[in-house]
């Protein structure tokens, strides 16, 4: 059978070597047709109430996420240049074509007596009134002062989505520091540029170096890498590309996984193709020879790997599934490249002239075998405890590592005004201004307060208005009053807070964690209101995960167990296989609870991808175990592959630190910590349990 596939090759190699230049190039023109996503919305379930509730919110009041733009001044935002710099700089923001509206920190207008008076060129008095009235305001004015001079906080308002490159660029003269959801998306697409251009040749230059110092050749670890090169150039170019599949923080990671993934396939192919022409073969022996050693594996490790990705499929997530029919189809590509362009590359090669190094890793594993189970037991005693420290949160903000500009800006307003991130809070009432009913907000306002969170609505200025105008402490006693006074109101509150019958509010919050979005929604909740945004819907998502992630691991440890028997007919054979990747799932969880690492929309699905690649270690054991029908053997032969393989994949991935998002160096730390636990389990427990099948 593989001597036939050689002599096909070798016959059609034009023609294929034409078919895979076809591709080259067809991929290369798909990649200018990407399509970049950046929103929140890939973090989004399909079915989900939060997401129903800011849609309809969003509908009902016609505008997108708020940026929250916070200007430092050099001079006293309530002197009178200063309110006169204030209006300018809420001038230039209302400039932006996409900016609905833009409420300044300071109001447009103020009562005197019952007239509205502009707050612009007032005269002494007016300003003397104007300074008492600001002071009253208390928290509704957004103007602070600090050692390092003053800040004035400006809330925007979208007609849908706003650049804020524009915004910017209309604020080139300021220093100012921008917050709000719309802000953390946009910011996304830079990131994705420089990582798909950045990360996946650095990928690629950190396994050249794990492959080359195993191989001892630089130009045969690089015939290695080529297969899994190709399959990211095409699964970007012509699966995404070509085919409209969005590039996002999530799919970004396809191309990656397939190099670092799919190399896999092509590392072990040159391995044993150099050890044949070691020992004397032709080239179209030792392709042969190949072939037979190591083909039934390469063909089992990619079903394998292709598993594990395709198990996202049980996941409530469009984004997650796609990514895993994505990298799925990439391994897949790898695979079938690596059976077509290995041989087309190694067929040219007639001498070897590499020097057979000392096999001194065998040694050490066959001494660990000696000590599988106290290695085994060690191992779980080590990360069990970390399974009970596990949690679940996604928090948006924290996605940015510290030292970007998007975490900075954030963390600067928050320092500042001791709030940065705004949600909603929304209501529906017959009478939206009847007092019983604006007291309820207002309740839950001086709750909020206590718990250490601000939050602003119309009722607020209502109340203020109120006490200046009728000297009554607090909220209208009567609605007749309360719509009087609703007159004086500036129409860009109306428009944005008020609509018929239904209202909204806004939280400021000082961090997005899960037990603050609990809190905040418990708190709203007991109010008989409810609390929605972005964040809302990003941890409904992760809440999910826990159960959706049982039913993932069900499906990826039954799809390979399943591609095991099929492979070896033998139930007591793959059983043997699942061990070592079993302790590797234990080690997952337990290092992400000792380190503090969150179950998230992503890390929590890297159960799914280390089974499809972790048993790859072991199916290459057993195989060659089936080969050489030798354990010794087996295990001097399958070492310095597997542990390669295992470091050349850790290694790789390592070019994720180089992203901006704190998750892909979560699953950095996590792949090295399980590819360490598989290939070692792989090579010490694993053969224990082949030898105790061979002796019986």
């Amino acid at each position: 059978m593989f001597k036939k596939y050689v002599i096909f090759v070798s016959k059609n190699r034009k023609k294929l070597l034409i078919l895979v230049l076809f591709l080259n190039i067809i991929s290369l023109i798909g990649l200018f047709r990407l399509n970049f996503s950046v929103d929140f919305s890939i973090f989004m379930p399909q079915n989900s109430h939060q997401k129903m509730l800011y849609e309809k919110m969003m509908k009902t009041f016609g505008s997108g996420e708020q940026i929250v733009v916070m200007v430092k001044m050099d001079i006293d935002p309530l002197s009178k240049n200063g309110i006169s710099e204030i209006f300018k700089i809420k001038e230039l923001l209302s400039s932006v074509e996409e900016v609905k509206v833009v409420i300044p920190p300071l109001p447009e207008k103020f009562p005197v007596g019952f007239k509205l008076v502009e707050t612009k060129n007032l005269s002494d008095d007016q300003y003397r009134e104007f300074l008492d009235y600001v002071q009253n305001m208390g928290d509704l004015s957004n103007i602070k002062k600090t050692k390092e001079g003053f800040y004035a906080l400006f809330v925007v308002l979208p007609k849908e989505t706003v650049s804020t490159e524009k915004i910017e660029k209309v604020l080139g003269g300021y220093v100012f520091y921008l917050s709000g959801t719309q802000y953390l998306e946009e910011r996304i697409f830079r990131y994705l540029l420089f990582m798909i251009f950045s990360i996946p040749p650095f990928a690629v230059l950190l396994l050249l170096g794990v492959f080359r110092l195993q191989m001892g050749s630089f130009k045969f670890a690089l015939f290695a890498l080529i297969p899994a090169g190709l399959a990211a150039l095409w699964t970007l170019g012509t699966i995404m590309g070509w085919l409209g599949q969005d590039l996002s923080v999530i799919t970004v990671l396809v191309p990656i996984f397939t190099i670092v993934m799919g190399s896999a396939d092509g590392l072990h192919f040159v391995s044993h193709f150099l050890e044949k022409k070691r020992e004397g073969e032709t080239t179209l022996d030792a392709l042969e020879k190949t072939l037979e050693s190591v083909g039934r594996a390469m063909i089992l490790t990619t079903l394998t790997t292709m598993a594990g990705f395709l198990s996202f499929l049980t996941l409530n997530s469009q984004s997650m599934k796609q990514m895993g029919v994505l990298a799925a189809t990439g391994v897949g590509l790898a695979g079938i490249s690596t059976w077509i362009v290995l041989p087309l590359i190694l067929m040219g090669i007639e001498e070897v002239k590499i020097s057979e190094k000392q096999n001194f890793v065998f040694s050490i594993f066959q001494k660990l075998s000696k000590h599988a189970w106290l290695v085994t037991i060690g191992v779980l005693l080590l990360f069990i405890p970390g399974l009970f420290l596990l949690r679940a949160d996604l928090n948006i903000l924290k996605l940015y590592k510290s030292y970007t500009e998007v975490r900075r800006n954030v963390e600067k307003i928050e320092e500042v005004f001791g709030r940065a991130l705004p949600v909603y809070v929304i209501f529906e009432s017959q009478n939206i201004f009847e007092p019983s009913f604006a007291q309820r907000v207002l309740t839950l306002r001086e709750e909020l307060r206590d718990h250490g969170y601000a939050m602003f609505s119309v009722y607020d200025i209502i109340e203020k208005l109120n006490e200046r105008l009728f000297k009554e402490k607090g909220y209208p006693r009567l609605l007749a009053r309360a719509l009087i006074i609703k007159r004086f109101l500036p129409e860009e509150y109306l428009e944005n807070f008020i609509s018929d019958n239904k209202g909204r509010a806004l939280i400021f919050l000082n961090d997005l964690d899960k037990d603050t979005l609990e809190e905040v929604s418990n708190i709203v909740k007991k109010h008989g209101l409810e609390v929605t945004g972005i964040p809302f819907i990003v941890k409904e998502m992760n809440d999910t995960i826990v159960p959706q992630q049982v039913e993932s691991l069900i499906l990826a440890i039954g799809m390979v167990f399943l591609l095991l028997v099929l492979f070896q007919k033998s139930l007591i054979q793959s059983a043997k296989a699942i061990v070592p990747v079993s302790i590797s799932l234990v080690s997952l969880f337990g290092f992400m609870g000792l380190t503090g690492i969150p179950l998230n929309l992503i890390t929590a699905n890297m159960g799914g991808i280390v089974i499809g690649v972790g048993i790859d270690y072991a199916i290459h054991v057993v195989e060659l175990y089936r080969y050489y029908k030798n354990i010794e053997k087996t295990v001097r032969m399958a070492s310095i592959p597997v542990l390669t393989n295992a470091y050349g994949l850790a290694v790789g991935l390592s070019a994720l630190l180089l992203s901006p998002f704190t998750f892909h160096a979560y699953l950095v730390a996590i792949m090295w910590i399980t590819m360490t636990i598989s290939s070692f389990t792989s090579l010490v427990v694993l053969p224990k349990l082949l030898q105790r099948r061979y002796r019986e």
